[in-house]
Parts: C-alpha cells; structure tokens; sequence
C-alpha cells in the first residue's frame, strides 16, 4: 500500500512540475508576446466546473498550474508557514470571489473581453505572490477559481472526498503535512473529509502510519491506471 501511494506521489510531483514550467511559460508569453494568452481562461474554466462533477476538487491539488508553481517552486523561497486559519474561512473566499468578479465583469462590459481576461490572469497570479512568500498554498484556499469549485461540489448530491476508515489514533501525522491546513485527524471515523479546503492532494494518505485515509474511489482508479501504464 505504502509503495502504491509513493508511486501515487511522485505521478502528481511529475505532473505539477510539468505544470509549474507550463504557468511560467505562459505567464511569459502572456506579458511578453502576446496579450491574447489572456483568452485561455475562458476555454479552460468549463474544464475545470465540468471536473468537479467526476473528481470534487482533484483539479486544485493535481491539475492547477498556478497551484503546481506555488507548491513546487515558490515554495523554494517561502517561509512556508501553516496557512492562516482566517483564509480557511468560507466566507473569505466567497468575499474575494465576487470583488474579483465584480471588477472582471465591469472591465469586461467597458473594455471587452480580452482586457477582462488580462486581469483574470493578472490579478490571482499577484495574489498568489504575495501571500504565497508567506504560506505558499495559501492562494489556494481564497483563489476565486477554487471557490467557485468547492462552492460546486458542495452542491453536489454524490460527492468523493478523502475517506477516513480502519485503525486511527488520531496521531496527527496527517494533519501535520496537509498543505491546505485541513485536519483528517478529528474527522470522524468511517466518514469523508468533508472540510471544503480539501484538494484530495493525496499527501496525508502517504504520512498516515496505519493508511486510514483512502482517496475517493473514482479518482484513485483514474491515479492508479496512470501507475499501472508507467
């Protein structure tokens, strides 16, 4: 089990530094070449709303460029403090959802779509930069984009979370490495994680000494086939 989740693991470390490269790229050619990069977000969001209803918010914690960056390289020169317990908040997202939209939406309507785009790109990524020298995945738990993913799946009647079952002694071990300052350990026991910040990240899966946690069926079937075919 514990050889399976490392493989698990260094599959999402390969992915996210592919993604990392990938969020420089494109944030280079983005300010550099040619303003119309700002249109991509436009055609990858529907991905994203769509990937809530087959994985809940695996997209955050595996597929995110501007996430893999935080965690793989900003995280060289981070501080790398817990994330703030305020910015686990509910309604702080929801409080930075609808300023960035709002603003969006009116730059959208006076200056068109393209301008719009710019400063969907620009905007989170500054953000990200600027909390993340203190806590490197602390964007993530007020990013726009997340919210609007986690206030999704919670609307969601079937939902796949992390799963908490078998032996617990509630060491902490879990809660300890979990980047997103959730804490599997005073989740009841045979129930899923249901804290909205989740990612289904995998890490505390690894860190638990009696691998109590298990991904979501659906989503480590997905990992699992990927394994098997490297």
């Amino acid at each position: 089990m514990k050889e399976k989740i490392k493989q698990i693991l260094a599959k999402r470390a390969k992915i996210q530094w592919f993604l990392a490269l990938g969020f420089i790229a494109l944030n280079g050619v983005l300010f550099f070449v040619t303003p119309r990069a700002a249109y991509i977000p436009f055609f990858v969001l529907p991905l994203m709303i769509i990937s809530v209803f087959f994985w809940s918010r695996a997209f955050c914690g595996w597929a995110c460029p501007r996430a893999a960056f935080l965690e793989r390289i900003l995280s060289k020169v981070s501080l790398n403090k817990p994330v703030p317990k305020w910015m686990n908040y509910y309604w702080v997202s929801v409080l930075v959802f609808i300023i960035l939209i709002s603003r969006v939406t009116y730059v959208g309507f006076t200056r068109g779509l393209l301008a719009a785009g710019f400063l969907l790109c620009l905007v989170p990524t500054i953000g990200a930069l600027v909390v993340g020298w203190y806590s490197p995945k602390s964007w993530c738990a007020i990013c726009p984009t997340g919210t609007l993913l986690k206030t999704l799946d919670r609307l969601q009647i079937a939902r796949f979370k992390i799963a908490k079952e078998g032996k617990c002694t509630s060491c902490g071990a879990c809660d300890r490495v979990c980047p997103m300052g959730v804490e599997p350990s005073k989740v009841p026991l045979n129930s899923g994680i249901e804290q909205m910040n989740c990612t289904q990240c995998a890490i505390c899966t690894a860190s638990c000494p009696y691998n109590s946690l298990h991904l979501p069926e659906r989503l480590n079937n997905h990992i699992k086939q990927g394994v098997a075919v490297r």
